[in-house]
Formats: structure tokens, C-alpha cells, sequence
């Protein structure tokens, strides 16, 4: 499988802010996670632009939307700015002590947490209404540990209550480019792509002993910050099974734009997909 860099990433080499560890972790949660927590996203992050297909989903879902409204992994508050204009009470975890520091700047109407979304102990069963997990923010974690936040997230939600949440699309894979890949299109790109290239593939190697490929998902090495990130991706398909598996009953699952997977279309080149799933 040829593996080319994601065309839905918000940062590059630049924002590499932290030495590079001596010794890889087994866990990809561990790697993501630590990473993640130093901070140097703020700026790819700090904005208010959404895709199609979340406008879609705010407006559909708006009436369960105006309760209590939980956003993990909230970052500098890209989704928070809409939650907290239409909820009654939101609230927002994120592992970075920048990115909540940066919410509760902008948005000092919502209450937001330093935290690790695997434990929502803060939250009591059946407390929710909503849970938001944008930008494919539990693929940071092992197929167990996704599996045991999804029935967390189950927890806390009321009976129906919804989970509104995006993953990366196993579909997409043959998309994605490694770590040599370089654009020809323009001499600056393809110079500084150039420049980036040993870096890339440095960090590539230290990652690709956590890539791993099963009937339900892949954890992939795809290029994200200058590979030094790895991620989960899975099939609409497999994610709804999932979903009954821990707790939840499918509703829907669409791309981008907003338009519904079928058997036909699996949105092959559609980085993400998105999933709204409702509480039993």
C-alpha cells in the first residue's frame, strides 16, 4: 500500500516545537497524547472554520444541541464558539493546557477542563445529552482504548442521547503518501519538501512499528505534523458495528459534504467521515 501524506492536515514540519523522545512507546494513545499535550497546535487550531457537513450536523441536531453539550477534545475551540451559542450548558476536555486556556479566553460562558477524555469520572451516568468528538479525535487512541472511551461516552449520555464524532476513512488509504513524497507542482513546495524530507522519514521510522492492519481498522503512520503522529482508520461499515458493539445505535454516516454513505459510494476520496450514533 503506497502511503502519501494527508491532504486534510492542519499543520506541517513547522510547528515541530519539542525534541523528538529516544524510545517509541507501544501505545499509540501514549504517543498522540503526549504529543499533543506540549501545546505547539495552538495556532493550526485557533480557528472557527467547519467543514460542510458539520454545519449540516449542528443544524440537524440543534434541538439536543441547547442542553448540556460535552466536547472532547475541544482544542482551541474551532466547534466550542457554536456549542456554547447554541447549548444551555457546554463543557470542553482537552489533554493541552494551552488549547483550554485558549477556550476559556474566547468562550468564558462554557466550562472547560484539562483532561484525558478516556476518564469522564467528572461527569455522572446518564448526565449528557450530547457528546461532540470532532477533527477524528478518538483515532489518536489503540482500537481497545477507543473502544473502552466509546463506552464512556455511552455512560454519560442520557437513554437517546447523541454522539456527533468524525474518523479518519480506511477508504482513503491508498490517498495517503509517505514520508518521501514531494510536490513538483511548485519550485518553493518542492524545495522545501525537499528540505523536510530526512526528517520526515526519520520520524516515519520511529512510527511504523505501531502501523498494523486488521479486518476492522489500520493504525497508519499517514503524515499528520510531520509524521509524528499515528491514527486509526475504519470503514463505515466496521465504525456501525462498532457503535452496537458499545453501546450505541447508528444514525447516520456522511462525508465532507455532507452526502450519506452507501454500499455504492464509500467516499474513497474523502479523508474523514462523520457519524452521529445515539445512546441505548
Amino acid at each position: 500500500m503506497t502511503l502519501r501524506a494527508r491532504l486534510d492536515d492542519p499543520g506541517d514540519d513547522r510547528i515541530l516545537d519539542a525534541p523528538e523522545p529516544g524510545a517509541v512507546n507501544t501505545e499509540p494513545g501514549a504517543i498522540n497524547t503526549e504529543r499533543w499535550t506540549r501545546g505547539g497546535f495552538l495556532g493550526a487550531y485557533a480557528t472557527r472554520v467547519l467543514r460542510p457537513v458539520e454545519v449540516l450536523l449542528l443544524i440537524a441536531h440543534r434541538e439536543q444541541l441547547a442542553g448540556r453539550v460535552l466536547e472532547l477534545g475541544c482544542g482551541a475551540g474551532r466547534i466550542t464558539g457554536y456549542l456554547v451559542a447554541l447549548g444551555r450548558e457546554v463543557a470542553g476536555l482537552d489533554v493541552s493546557p494551552a488549547m483550554i486556556a485558549e477556550c476559556r479566553r474566547r468562550y468564558p460562558e462554557g466550562r472547560f477542563d484539562v483532561g484525558d477524555m478516556r476518564d469522564l469520572s467528572r461527569f455522572a451516568d446518564d448526565s449528557l445529552d450530547v457528546v461532540i468528538a470532532g477533527y477524528n479525535v478518538l483515532d489518536v487512541f489503540s482500537d481497545a482504548l477507543r473502544r473502552a472511551t466509546l463506552r464512556e461516552i455511552s455512560r454519560v449520555l442520557v437513554p437517546g442521547g447523541l454522539i456527533i464524532m468524525s474518523s479518519h476513512n480506511r477508504a482513503y488509504l491508498p490517498r495517503v503518501t509517505g514520508p518521501g513524497y514531494v510536490r513538483r507542482s511548485d519550485p518553493l513546495r518542492f524545495a522545501a519538501d525537499l528540505v523536510r524530507v530526512p526528517g520526515r522519514i526519520r520520524r516515519h521510522r520511529r512510527l511504523v512499528t505501531l502501523q498494523r492492519s486488521e479486518p476492522d481498522y489500520a493504525i497508519v503512520s499517514d503524515g499528520s505534523h510531520g509524521f509524528t503522529l499515528v491514527h486509526y482508520f475504519t470503514s463505515a461499515e466496521s465504525q456501525f458495528r462498532q457503535f452496537e458493539q458499545e453501546g450505541f445505535e447508528p444514525v447516520t454516516c456522511q462525508d465532507l459534504d455532507g452526502q450519506p454513505l452507501t454500499d455504492a459510494y464509500q467516499a474513497p476520496s474523502c479523508p474523514e467521515l462523520h457519524y452521529v450514533a445515539r445512546a441505548r
